[in-house]
């Protein structure tokens, strides 16, 4: 199959990008592998922005050549010369690692619980009662959604179980009683914006809660390790909650704005709905069978987090659904969008892990160590947070950007004399769950609502980019002036 003409310089540009950066003299300080393998990186986000090919091969493609030249881009000098070590077998299982992730097959469970909802016919019960009620007018729907995954965070400390497996598979049934379908243009009738709803309803509500994401616990833990601070619940909640309310006012309507559905309000399909859900009759066997497994998933995932893994909770749930007839095997092996979603993040995982492996982190630590000297300590923190936030670019997890670069963040900021380290601390941490809206593979949750197929990529990156922006400038405009004022 030839490409199109428009498609070659899609094509061009990331092979380019990489050329170039290969061309330019590697950076003082940094190990030269660390150089080649950014360039290589930088190249890859490019081209799942232009997106010439489907982004998972992309992504599955940037890791065979880091596979492949891993002399070149990942291991340096002396782990070469070391007779003992096989660099081929070691880029290899590095290579391969991202399919042994967690959060992974967490994802991948949330994209199963998703077809329960579709093929047992809960879904679509659900979604006729949500339009019934609240369909009139898409705003409202997009208003609800946020609600609802704001209500289930304190509870449920993954955001990918949460809104990817619990609140994602409902709303995936919304848009086809509109007439609009993924991968096709009628996905902006009103598909594409339900779907950027749960974009934001994740990443407010994982700010929220310390309990709303699992890195948020792990920061509190770098926190109290290097900095010696404590953060409670409560005043992690109450820190955020302004900033919170102003972006659950401004965020749905400001999503209507800049994405604007093509429907906006329907009295007819409300009454349709109705009638449509006096048609379906009463709950099926599947359905109370899929409720049942619902419920145990979220009763783990709430209060059994220290006894079962999240993701073993989504692997149990799928057994079962299976056991249970829920769900037919043959139907998962056709479920494409699950599949292609494993692939991509677990290649999406590697490559992040690699930033850190060939030395490029180590570097980039000290080198901003040294450009911070001379700053005042409020401009330190604004930089030091600006640089975690926005360095979310260059992840495929919450958890990874958290474990890889908080440490080295506050480090940077705790030997920087002045700096108010308390609020510093604080403003890391309510940081992180807000990045999510960055890019399509920021968090698991995006990956979902991104493989769906309701919103371009073109499209994803540009509102990711804005409400990027908007989200951090709260923070800091209105969250770190109040927060100032109480220490």
């Amino acid at each position: 199959m030839s490409l199109a003409k428009d498609n070659i310089w899609k094509l061009l540009a990331p092979l380019v990008v990489m050329g170039v950066m290969f061309l330019i003299p590697v950076p003082d300080g940094m190990p030269p592998q660390a150089w080649h393998y950014f360039a290589v990186f930088v190249a890859m986000i490019v081209g799942m922005i232009l997106e010439p090919i489907p982004a998972t091969a992309i992504s599955f493609i940037a890791v065979t050549i880091c596979v492949i030249g891993s002399n070149y881009l990942l291991f340096d000098a002396k782990e070469l010369a070391d007779p003992a070590f096989n660099a081929q077998k070691q880029a290899l299982k590095w290579g391969l690692a991202g399919f042994s992730s967690t959060t992974v097959w967490l994802v991948f469970g949330a994209f199963i619980f998703a077809l329960g909802y579709e093929v047992s016919g809960l879904g679509r019960r659900i979604a006729l009662f949500l339009v019934k009620f609240m369909g009139k007018r898409t705003l409202t729907l997009g208003y609800a959604i946020v609600i609802i995954d704001i209500l289930l965070a304190p509870f449920t400390p993954s955001n990918t179980a949460r809104t990817g497996g619990t609140v994602f598979p409902v709303i995936k049934n919304l848009p086809p009683l509109f007439k609009s379908f993924p991968n096709d243009p009628s996905a902006r009738r009103i598909g594409g914006y339900l779907m950027w709803m749960m974009v934001i309803s994740t990443s407010l509500s994982s700010s929220m809660f310390v309990t709303g994401a699992a890195p948020n616990v792990l920061g509190l833990e770098f926190v109290s390790k290097i900095a010696g601070i404590q953060i409670s619940w409560l005043q992690w909640f109450l820190c955020f909650l302004p900033v919170g309310v102003i972006l659950l006012i401004i965020a749905p309507w400001l999503s209507y704005v800049l994405y604007k559905p093509e429907i906006t309000h329907s009295e007819e399909v409300a009454t349709w709905a109705g009638d449509e859900l006096k048609t379906m009759g009463a709950l099926t066997r599947r359905e109370w069978t899929l409720i049942g497994l619902v419920l145990l998933s979220l009763g783990l995932w709430v209060f059994g987090s220290e006894v079962i893994n999240a993701t073993a909770v989504g692997l149990l749930a799928v057994s079962l659904m299976l056991a249970l007839h829920v769900v037919p095997w043959k139907d998962i092996t056709r479920y494409n969008s699950a599949w292609n979603t494993l692939v991509n993040l677990a290649t999406l995982v590697v490559m992040a892990n690699g930033l850190t492996r060939s030395g490029f982190i180590d570097w980039f630590a000290g080198t901003m160590s040294t450009h911070l000297e001379g700053f005042s300590p409020n401009a330190t923190v604004i930089v030091l947070v600006l640089v975690f936030y926005f360095a979310h670019y260059l992840f495929a997890s919450l958890s990874a950007h958290t474990a890889t670069m908080l440490p080295v963040i506050l480090a940077v900021g705790k030997g920087i004399p002045g700096v108010p380290m308390e609020q510093l601390c604080i403003l890391l941490v309510l940081s992180i769950g807000i990045m999510g809206c960055l890019t399509p593979y920021a968090t698991g949750p995006g990956v979902i609502i991104y493989g769906c197929g309701y919103v371009k990529s073109k499209d994803y990156w540009r509102l990711g980019a804005i409400f990027g922006v908007i989200y951090i400038s709260m923070l800091l405009l209105v969250g770190w002036p109040i927060l100032a004022m109480w220490n």
